[in-house]
Parts: structure tokens; C-alpha cells; sequence
């Protein structure tokens, strides 16, 4: 039988299972007849609070439909639209005394019998009107009202509602809900607004008797400010809740929470002016009668749940105990011992998973050993490729160095010969030493990285055969920091920017020239760098070609019309130190030109 049982499918045994929770099904109809009965009174509750709610809503209905008739006659008066006319397109003092004598009566008449009536008020601009029964406010003024500044930001509707506020028209400072009405006078082309307000109080009075049915009944107005009702609920919760709820049905939901209650709530709206009704019932105070009830059946349902989780958690250790031991071995699996297995004697769902398991971490061995045969040869093939690029860099550095223009040689043995004949052997001498220093310094026994110091003294070097060649048409100076003189940077990166100052600057002018090498550090990038300049007042740079010139230097690019070695330079530099420096130029065309290169004050060294 135990076997019979552990062959069985999760699914069989889910369905013997159920069968046992069947024996608990007396639990189930008492939560039913629970169910039914709190159902059937709100069923109840739900059919007379709609009925309570109409009967609201179409006696507020009628009322405001009576005061609405009355000022549509009042404001539709022969003898009282005529004496308003006269006054406004006349307003003297014959007119006045008339209308003073004619539209109080009929304001007096408005409000007479009916109760919901507070006051009432006419603005017009050639003066104010009231029944002369209440104190006015005189410091009251309409156009800074809400109800004229209304008009102006939305003009349209004429009728207008708003909510309750304190009446500033008149002294009493009652609680009232103001209705205005916009209309004009034949004749006249002004606007003028009659304001009806009516009582708080008079309405609170006709939901009296109501709070027996309800515990809580809320008016608010179509922009959802409370009117009437218990303070403290969020109107727009209300209001939310009325536009979700089913089409046909004015009980809205029996879910909604307030001050730690649940409530059934009901709603019904007046078409008149949009205002909206809603009635409140607790449903502790609706359903306390079945508390004894619902007490028996929790008693119940605790013991029905003590013995299901009885149950469950025997069944469940059968069921979760080989896989327990499978998630076992799959903690030793993902520690990397791939050498476990899981062993499982039956053929249900837990056997074929053992089966698959096993099959799948003997795949994973396969797979783990070709991997690691192919990281062994990734990191061969790497290592390769690093040792290729590696000489390819040095390779191009040494091909860039080889670069240097070869006419310097030509031009520096021209002029000591040129010396040599024209002015004796003291200059050939001093020639000589300058050239053997340049060349010095340019071999450097094959090392591609010197010292600032090194390199200032081979341009020096060059800067002193020119200024031999070109006598007082060429001076110099260098202007550097002693300290940056340690500073290892890549050979030959000056002399070729003092060349090009020499040749396409002081050359092209008619005067002497002059060259300044000089230097600063600042941070950039958290890293200091240093900036050489090498300065001429030659003939400069025309702006369009310096555009050019400074384009293609940051691209890395040449251009053998400009002069190949700048272009030489700043390859050589952005190879060895990156795209983050190398060579730019500013210049003033006619006056000046400055040669800008940046390197970084400290670097590796190439071998």
C-alpha cells in the first residue's frame, strides 16, 4: 500500500487529500448560512436606504425647483423689470426712489413662504438692492466677490451654485449656500445679479428623522465641498467611489473604511444642480444581531482549521522529504561538487525530476571541462595578441621617430660651410658644438624617452645654429621652471614646433623675429599636466587654415602642406600618452603664432 501510494501523482494525492477536507464541509454551509443571512439584511438595508434617499432628494428636488420658478417669475415681472430699466438707463433721483420703492416689495414677495430662503440680493453697476429686512454689510463689495470673479475667469453658465460660507452681504454672519443668477435688462447693456442664499441650518432640518436610517448622511456640490454631513470623511473618496460604481445600482460598495468601521453607503444626486446625496451605515451596527451567530461559527471553523493543518503538514513532510534531499544535493552542486548524485526508487513526479537532475550535472561536468580547455586557449590567444599589439605600438613609435625631416642635416652643414667662407672658424666652431650636441641628444644611445632638461638643451642646440645662420634676424629665449627639468617625457617634440616657427613664421617676414619656449602645469582629469609652448611674432596663421590645422591635429590626421612634422609630433605624442593630449596652435594672423603641446607630468616609459 505505501508503495501504491508514494507511485501516485501529486495530483492523485491532491485529490485524496481533498476528499478527507470534505469531512469539514458542515463548516463550510454554516459560513454559508452566515453568509446568506448578513446578505439578506443588507439586501434589506440597501432597498430602504434607496428608497430614504429618493425621498430626500425629490423633497430638496421639489423645494429648489419652487425657488427656482419663483425667480424666473420674479425676474420675468413687467412692473419689476420696467422699474429696474428705467433706473439703469436713467439713473436719477425719480427712478431711484421708484425702484428703491418696487424691487424691495418684490424681493419681499421671493422670500415669503418659502422657509429655505435666507436672503437675497441684486447687483447691478448703478447700485445694490435688498428687502431692507436684514443689515447690510456696506463694506461688501460684489465685483471682489467670488461670485462676479466666477463670471469672469468661466463665463457661460448663468445659474450658478456655490458652497457654504459665511454671508458677508449682510451683518448676521449666518451659515448659507449662495445661488446667483446672471441676467440682463432690456434695453440696458449692462449684467446684472440677482444672489439668492439659502438657510444651513433650514436644510440640516430636513434630514432630521433621517440619521435614524443612517448613521451618517453627507450633501456635497458638484465639485464635491460638503454642504451638510458628518466632518471628518474625505468627499472625494465618496466621490470616487460614486463614479465606479455599477450602472443602475445607488449603493455603492459595502468595503468602504471610516474612523476604523466598514460602511454601506448609498448615493443618490439632485439633476437640478449636480448636488450629491450620500447615506452611511455601519455594518457592525447593521449585523450586530448575528454576532452570536458568527461567534459559533468561528469556533467552528478554528477547529476545522486545527485539524486540515493537522493534516496538510503530515501529508506535506511526505511529500517535501525526498525533495528535501534533493535540494541537498543541489547545495552541494552549487558549492561545485559535481560529482553528487540523487537516487529515487519511485516513478512519480519527484523520480523523473532525480532523472533529470543527474542527467543534467553530467552535462554540466562535459561542459565545465570544455570551458575550461577553452579559457586556457582564450588566455593563450590573449596573450598573443597583447605581445603582437605590444611591438606593433613600439614598432610604430620607432617608425614615426624615423621620421624626423632629413633636410635639417643639408641646411646645417650648408650654413657652417656658408659660415665657413664668409665669416672664419669661430662661428664653424661654435656651429660644430651645437651640432654635435643636437645630434647627441637626437641619438640618445637608441632611447626613446629623455628629460625635459635634454630635450630644452637639443632645441637650444638647433635655436643657436639658426640664430648663427640668420644673425640678428633671429633671437630666443627658454623660459622654464628648474624643478619640471626631471620631468621624462619622448624625445624630439620641440625642435620640430621651433623648426616650423622659423620656416613658416620669422621667415615669411621682412624683420628680426623672435621664439619663447616656455612652460605651466595645472590638473586636468586629477592628473597634473604640463603645457610647453613654443611662441614666435612671425608672420601667424591665417584663421581659416588654423581651423583647419587644429581640426585635423585632434583627429590624429597629416598634411603635407602645412609641414609634415607637427603632424609627426602629435601623432607620436597621442601614441605614447593618448588621445587626452597632444598638439594644438592659437595664433593672431600678421602678428603671432603659439605652438601648444600637453603631456602628462608623469608616465610609464617605453621600453
Amino acid at each position: 500500500m505505501k508503495r501504491v501510494w508514494n507511485n501516485l501523482r501529486f495530483r492523485s494525492k491532491i485529490i485524496w487529500l481533498f476528499g478527507v477536507m470534505f469531512f469539514f464541509t458542515t463548516v463550510i454551509s454554516g459560513l454559508s448560512y452566515y453568509r446568506y443571512t448578513s446578505n439578506d439584511i443588507e439586501e434589506n438595508f440597501r432597498v430602504g436606504a434607496e428608497d430614504v434617499l429618493v425621498q430626500i432628494a425629490d423633497t430638496l428636488g421639489m423645494r429648489l425647483g419652487v425657488i427656482n420658478q419663483r425667480a424666473k417669475g420674479m425676474l420675468a415681472n413687467y412692473t419689476f423689470m420696467v422699474t429696474l430699466s428705467d433706473y439703469l438707463n436713467n439713473p436719477n433721483d425719480i427712478n431711484l426712489v421708484k425702484a428703491l420703492g418696487t424691487v424691495p416689495d418684490f424681493m419681499k414677495d421671493f422670500e415669503t413662504g418659502e422657509s429655505l430662503i435666507h436672503s437675497t440680493f441684486i447687483y447691478t453697476d448703478k447700485g445694490s438692492f435688498d428687502n431692507f429686512v436684514r443689515m447690510r454689510n456696506w463694506d461688501f463689495d460684489f465685483k471682489e466677490s467670488v461670485f462676479y470673479k466666477s463670471y469672469e475667469e468661466s463665463p457661460g453658465k448663468s445659474i450658478r451654485w456655490f458652497p457654504v460660507w459665511t454671508d458677508e452681504i449682510f451683518q448676521d454672519n449666518d451659515q448659507v449656500i449662495p445661488i446667483v443668477w446672471q441676467f440682463s435688462v432690456q434695453g440696458y447693456v449692462g449684467v446684472e445679479y440677482l444672489v439668492i442664499q439659502l438657510k444651513k441650518t433650514e436644510l440640516e432640518r430636513l434630514l432630521e428623522g433621517k440619521y435614524e436610517f443612517f448613521d451618517k448622511i453627507l450633501i456635497l456640490d458638484e465639485t464635491g465641498n460638503v454642504l451638510i454631513g458628518s466632518m471628518g470623511i474625505d468627499p472625494k473618496e465618496l466621490m470616487k467611489l460614486s463614479e465606479a460604481r455599477k450602472a443602475g445600482s445607488n449603493v455603492i460598495t459595502s468595503d468602504y473604511r471610516y474612523d476604523g468601521d466598514t460602511y454601506l453607503v448609498t448615493y443618490e444626486s439632485l439633476k437640478e444642480n449636480g448636488w450629491q446625496i450620500y447615506g452611511l451605515k455601519s455594518r457592525q451596527t447593521l449585523l450586530g444581531s448575528l454576532k452570536n451567530l458568527r461567534n459559533v461559527i468561528y469556533e467552528i471553523m478554528g477547529i476545522a482549521f486545527l485539524f486540515t493543518v493537522a493534516a496538510i503538514l503530515l501529508l506535506s513532510h511526505q511529500l517535501t522529504n525526498s525533495l528535501r534531499r534533493l535540494e541537498k544535493r543541489m547545495s552541494c552542486v552549487e558549492k561545485g561538487d559535481l560529482s553528487v548524485r540523487f537516487f529515487y526508487p519511485y516513478k512519480d513526479e519527484i523520480g523523473s525530476l532525480a532523472k533529470t537532475f543527474n542527467y543534467m550535472i553530467g552535462e554540466i561536468q562535459n561542459l565545465v571541462q570544455k570551458q575550461e580547455e577553452t579559457i586556457e586557449e582564450l588566455k593563450r590567444e590573449r596573450d598573443y595578441v597583447s605581445e603582437v599589439q605590444k611591438q606593433k605600438r613600439k614598432a610604430e613609435l620607432k617608425a614615426l621617430q624615423a621620421q624626423i625631416n632629413p633636410h635639417f642635416l643639408y641646411n646645417t652643414l650648408n650654413a657652417i660651410t656658408w659660415q665657413a667662407a664668409d665669416q672664419g672658424a669661430e662661428e664653424i666652431s661654435i656651429l660644430s658644438n651645437s651640432l654635435g650636441k643636437f645630434f647627441r641628444i637626437s641619438l640618445s644611445k637608441g632611447a626613446e624617452v629623455i628629460t625635459l632638461g635634454e630635450e630644452l638643451e637639443h632645441v637650444a642646440s638647433y635655436l643657436k645654429i639658426q640664430s648663427i645662420r640668420y644673425h640678428s634676424r633671429l633671437s630666443y629665449e627658454i623660459e622654464m621652471n628648474e624643478k619640471w627639468l626631471e620631468i621624462r617625457l619622448i624625445k624630439l617634440i620641440l625642435q620640430p614646433l621651433a623648426e616650423n616657427s622659423i620656416y613658416h613664421g620669422i621667415k615669411e617676414t621682412k624683420g628680426a623675429g623672435n621664439i619663447r619656449i616656455y612652460g605651466k602645469t595645472y590638473i586636468m582629469s586629477q592628473q597634473e599636466v604640463l603645457e610647453l609652448s613654443v611662441w614666435d611674432d612671425g608672420a601667424g596663421i591665417p584663421e581659416e587654415k588654423l581651423i583647419q590645422m587644429n581640426e585635423m591635429l585632434e583627429m590624429g590626421g597629416t598634411d603635407s602642406k602645412a609641414g609634415y612634422g607637427i603632424y609627426n609630433v602629435n601623432e607620436r605624442i597621442r601614441l605614447f600618452y593618448g588621445d587626452g593630449y597632444g598638439l594644438r596652435y592659437e595664433s593672431s594672423f600678421g602678428h603671432w603664432t603659439r605652438a601648444i603641446l600637453t603631456i602628462p607630468t608623469k608616465t610609464g616609459e617605453v621600453e
